[in-house]
């Protein structure tokens, strides 16, 4: 410690005890004491306070802190200096003649001559100095504002001698008017031997002594001879590298006369010289000169030339470089660590070699909900192989698949730079310009506008990014990496799974033509909280039965499990007569994932369902919210073809509809003529070809394809054709493209039109659905349509 170890202000007074020695500096009102014991001390090593005993830390009389923990080697050794530590005496917490003992661990003793070989004495004596390589045990006292009406004592502590490890201190003063603090200074203690770790020192005290007891560390004990090894400053490249080697004995004379090697991989060669000349970090016994460096191709050696008295930390800049590009391979540079010295790393990382280009990667996918928007993806990482890969002004672009949309492009047709989520770089690999390309805007291209000019590879990492799903979108989420820096491959930002799932408890046989069929229980059960959407005024779910089922009555829905709530519970079809529909509006979103249970619903089956599974699909903007929200042109294809977040048979229909039959029909262009199977029959209109393709009266048409009349069947309203062939159902709809197979939808290229006021349908689509063949005769101008069953 200083000679003047602390003062509160200029009128402190200061005194110091020894040999029975006095000096009092009487310009200050205030005591700062030094009390040396007889006997030496040691404990702790590395860490601030661990107290032992009861009182927690708010009622606790007296606290402990490490004020430094120097290493020591295990090695017998005298008057070795220790750290020192403080206890904090809370005010009025002892009184005159209070007490605590200070014991040494195992391995320690105090010494019998203090370090300049005077004997210790038994009896306590002052001192006018504070230098502390005269104690084996120094008591150092701040006793504050404490002193009564006859003055501060002049040895306000007494340190005795208990045995070869243990020392007593008694208190000569209370501390009722103010708190203290009692220094500890292990400066010359006997190592006899002790194990590697901590070195920790116990205070021992009555409860109520007003002292707490506890423990300090005051040292660490490290194996003798050991030297830490790391490297700062490493560089990524692909041909020469640069590194700072840094070099910390663990004690005094570690190094010595030993060495450290260190051994690239094949491929790698050392400079002949290092960079720069050795910096020296801690101690002045070694100076630069002293630190020796060679080499032997990829064989470093670092030693000195001498043995320091102190613990010596020095850094030295080296470099090496790529020597055989054929056996130098891709990756961290790791040396091997060898030689006659103890190291703590048995291999170090020196740098990182590539070849230009980088990649993309992505540490945690996360899980996120089809049919929902907002939801962040794992965080996207974007690296450089080498310092300096990336180009100014190419691009990296990251390409979702078709069931998903970056958020931006969600929300807008035209999103711009607009990017939901944020950039973090490192190395200098930043201002990267976002964009969005394609038709659909699933691809998001970054254009890197400030290269790196660092020494390491960059990273550019794309946090918290939001993107939005189509309902029904299950599996991993990958995306596709390109770009004109040179990127390529796949990578897995998120696993997708239903928002919502669709149960039936059983699935019973139905008959066509029959109503009020009941069918088993439907439960509706979500995947996660907020499952269910409830927001911009988007709150409908809809159970949507295929087309000729309906529900008989409107059946009894309420939530079985978990607080979402439900209302406005309807059967109608706004219209859709032939196509039964159950919805209800979400009323308030779940705090916990819950289920709805339809009970028991009751439908009613039309003679021209076909044969085979019932299949109930689960629509609406509250569980396929993206379908019905999102920029129009980004998300068109989720609107027309994916609305179903689930689905799920709830019967099915175990006879077929009547009157499938096979047949032979031959059509002449331009005539009303024809035949069935050899059979001739006339047509209201003549069968046509326009822009390639063929179109026939719909009457004639299905009779050619093995329909009966009685499954031929016009919805006017609606303007929709339906044929039904065994367990096909196929529906087209007048003055559109679409045509509709068993409820999947499929784009013609051509419309189903009238003429002269029939319906005409363009037969190759219409035959390929309902599984016919057609062939064409040119030169006849004869078409020959062969129903397969």
């Amino acid at each position: 410690m200083s000679d003047k170890i602390r003062q509160k202000d200029k009128n402190n007074i200061s005194g110091y005890i020894q040999g029975g020695e006095k000096k009092v500096m009487t310009k200050f009102n205030k005591k700062m004491i030094n009390v040396l014991a007889t006997a030496t001390l040691v404990a702790g090593v590395a860490a601030p306070i661990a107290a032992l005993t009861a009182p927690t830390a708010i009622h606790a009389a007296s606290s402990y802190t490490a004020v430094n923990t120097p290493s020591i080697s295990s090695n017998q050794q005298d008057n070795a200096a220790l750290g020192k530590a403080k206890m904090s005496v809370s005010q009025a917490s002892v009184a005159k003649g209070a007490t605590f003992t200070i014991t040494l661990p195992k391995g320690f003793s105090f010494s019998s001559t203090a370090a300049n070989g005077a004997a210790l004495k038994g009896a306590v004596g002052a001192t006018t100095s504070a230098s502390e390589a005269t104690y084996g045990l120094g008591i150092y006292v701040d006793a504050g504002d404490n002193k009564d009406a006859a003055g501060f004592p002049d040895q306000p502590l007494k340190v005795e001698q208990l045995t070869s490890n243990s020392a007593k201190v008694t208190f000569n003063f209370d501390n009722s008017l103010d708190s203290a603090e009692i220094f500890m200074n292990f400066a010359s203690i006997n190592v006899t031997g002790p194990s590697n770790g901590p070195v920790k020192v116990s205070v021992d005290a009555a409860s109520a002594s007003g002292v707490t007891s506890g423990e300090v560390t005051i040292a660490n004990v490290v194996s003798s001879g050991q030297v830490s090894l790391s490297a700062n400053d490493t560089v990524s490249s692909e041909d020469n590298f640069t590194a700072t080697l840094k070099v910390k004995e663990e004690t005094a004379g570690s190094l010595g006369n030993n060495n450290i090697k260190l051994k690239l991989p094949s491929g790698f060669k050392w400079d002949s010289a290092p960079k720069d000349k050795a910096t020296i970090l801690i101690g002045t016994a070694i100076q630069p000169e002293n630190v020796k460096y060679s080499t032997d191709g990829d064989t470093l050696t670092l030693s000195l030339d001498k043995v320091s008295s102190e613990q010596t930390s020095f850094q030295l800049p080296v470099g090496f470089y790529v020597d055989d590009e054929t056996s130098a391979k891709e990756g961290d540079v790791t040396v091997s660590i060898s030689g006659n010295a103890t190291t703590d790393v048995s291999s170090l990382v020196v740098g990182s070699y590539g070849q230009i280009g980088g990649g993309v990667s992505v540490a945690t996918p996360t899980t996120i909900l089809a049919g929902h928007d907002e939801q962040k993806i794992g965080d996207v990482t974007i690296k450089e192989t080498v310092a300096k890969s990336f180009v100014k002004g190419r691009t990296v672009t990251l390409r979702l698949p078709e069931g998903a949309r970056w958020q931006s492009t969600f929300d807008s047709n035209n999103p711009g730079s607009s990017f939901s989520g944020s950039m973090e770089n490192s190395n200098g690999l930043g201002g990267a310009e976002v964009s969005y390309t394609d038709s659909d805007k699933r691809t998001l291209k970054l254009t890197f506008n400030n290269p790196n000019s660092t020494t390491d590879a960059g990273t550019l990492k794309l946090k918290n990014v939001e993107v939005a799903t189509q309902p029904g979108f299950s599996g991993d989420l990958n995306v596709d990496v390109a770009g004109s820096q040179g990127l390529s491959g796949t990578v897995k930002v998120a696993t997708v799974k239903q928002a919502v799932t669709l149960a039936a408890a059983s699935k019973p046989t139905l008959t066509i033509g029959l109503g009020d069929q009941q069918v088993g229980d439907i439960t509706i059960t979500e995947a996660a909280k907020e499952a269910f959407v409830k927001k911009d005024g988007s709150r409908e779910v809809i159970l949507e039965l295929p087309t000729g089922v309906r529900f008989a009555s409107t059946p009894d829905v309420k939530v079985t499990a978990g607080d979402v709530k439900v209302k406005s519970i309807s059967t109608d079809t706004y219209g859709e007569s032939n196509k039964g529909r159950l919805s209800f509006y979400i009323d308030s979103e779940s705090a916990t994932p819950s289920t709805i249970t339809i009970s028991a619903p009751k439908l009613t089956v039309d003679r021209t369902v076909a044969q085979g599974d019932i299949v109930a699909k689960l629509k609406g903007s509250a569980v396929s919210y993206t379908a019905y929200k999102g920029a129009t042109d980004n998300t068109q294809n989720w609107k027309d073809n994916n609305t179903a977040a689930a689905e799920v048979a709830i019967a099915t229909v175990g006879t077929p509809a009547p009157g499938a039959t096979s047949t032979k029909a031959v059509f002449t262009l331009g005539s009303t003529s024809y035949t069935v199977d050899g059979q001739s029959k006339t047509a209201e209109v003549a069968p046509y070809a326009e822009n390639g393709r063929t179109y026939l009266p719909v009457r004639y048409a299905a009779e050619a394809l093995g329909v009966s009349q009685q499954n031929i069947l016009f919805d006017k309203a609606t303007s929709t054709v339906t044929l039904i062939k065994g367990s096909t159902v196929a529906q087209i709809k007048l003055n559109t493209n679409l045509l509709t197979v068993n409820g999947s939808v499929i784009r013609m290229d051509v419309k189903a039109v009238t003429n002269k006021n029939r319906t005409v349908l363009p037969i190759a689509w219409v035959s390929r659905a309902l599984d016919a063949s057609i062939t064409y005769d040119a030169t006849a101008k004869t078409v020959t349509v062969e129903n397969k069953n």
